[in-house]
């Protein structure tokens, strides 16, 4: 008798988190879901930052290129087979979410706002 073969759906449904950092970039070319990890690196401008947080705001990835105040500043994300889509400040962005590329920011006109 094999008692160990029941244990396999003790876990279900609990998702492992990756100790290390996942590369957006990267999944987004394989058409992959990011799995749960402690950091991702994204490209700000083409700059690569790591994003503790699955769910950042606008604000926050602005702040994290250093590009501030942040409301000087228009964020857009760019998702494969997508035009890039503009992102508020205090809008979460689902970096889980399959096909997250890139962020690109552009300062702000002095007519925006």
């Amino acid at each position: 008798m094999n008692d160990h073969t029941e244990a396999k759906g003790d876990d279900a449904g609990v998702e492992e988190v990756l100790d290390e950092i996942v590369d957006l970039e990267e999944y987004a070319k394989l058409g992959k879901r990011p799995p749960l990890s402690k950091g991702y690196r994204i490209l700000i401008n083409g700059e690569p930052y790591v994003v503790h947080e699955p769910m950042p705001t606008g604000r926050a990835i602005l702040t994290l290129a250093g590009l501030l105040p942040p409301e000087d500043y228009t964020l857009r994300v760019k998702l494969v087979g997508e035009r890039p889509r503009k992102v508020g400040l205090n809008e979460k962005v689902d970096l889980r979410r399959p096909g997250v590329e890139r962020f690109k920011a552009l300062p702000r006109d002095q007519t925006e706002g």
